[in-house]
């Protein structure tokens, strides 16, 4: 269940911190709430969260526009498709969220047992 919650408050923050910010303001999302919401997938949950968003953001940018421009630009790399396009950029945009969220996790310091009991 903190898996969900997790993925759904990084895809919402950073939903609303791309609105305002530069494109690595997603990263800055997913690392707080990995600090902040610490699950036992905090990689996973960032990966899936940002690779979602930047997906969906890539497909409605592209439905809603009326020049085929990533087409285009999927011409001048080597994949001929444009979903692949944004398959890829979807893909590195989710390992920058999965490496922030685990970041994030990993700061949090762990409660240790004593070596000495």
């Amino acid at each position: 269940m903190r898996f969900i919650i997790q993925t759904i408050a990084i895809f919402i923050l950073a939903y609303l911190l791309e609105m305002f910010l530069p494109w690595y303001s997603v990263a800055v999302a997913a690392f707080v709430l990995g600090y902040l919401l610490k699950s036992n997938v905090n990689f996973l949950a960032g990966f899936l969260a940002i690779g979602l968003l930047w997906f969906t953001k890539a497909w409605m940018l592209d439905a809603n526009s009326t020049t085929d421009l990533a087409g285009k630009v999927a011409l001048i790399f080597p994949v001929k498709e444009k979903i692949w396009l944004m398959t890829v950029a979807a893909l590195l945009a989710a390992l920058v969220g999965g490496f922030a969220a685990l970041s994030g996790a990993l700061l949090k310091p762990q409660k240790r047992k004593s070596y000495y009991r």
